[in-house]
């Protein structure tokens, strides 16, 4: 069984969601398009009572880097 859910390929957001278990802690990652979709993918998941923790960030191929060196540019240009 994979802890990985790709819903329709490659999406916007990604959410990292630890739950307690009767094993330990088990850790989901979804993609998911609109961030909106975020509480369905709690209430479909496991008992929500169990729920440790949901990480959610962007879901970038390059970890933000492109971003933040384009920010960095812009300010580099105005300062």
């Amino acid at each position: 069984m994979s802890n990985v859910v790709i819903l329709h390929g490659d999406k916007r957001w990604r959410a990292v969601i630890e739950y307690r278990t009767d094993e330990g802690l088990e850790s989901v990652d979804h993609y998911f398009e609109e961030i909106s979709d975020l509480h369905l993918i709690i209430e479909h998941g496991p008992d929500w009572n169990r729920l440790i923790r949901c990480v959610v960030t962007l879901n970038r191929q390059d970890d933000g880097s492109e971003q933040n060196s384009d920010q960095m540019t812009r300010s580099y240009e105005r300062g």
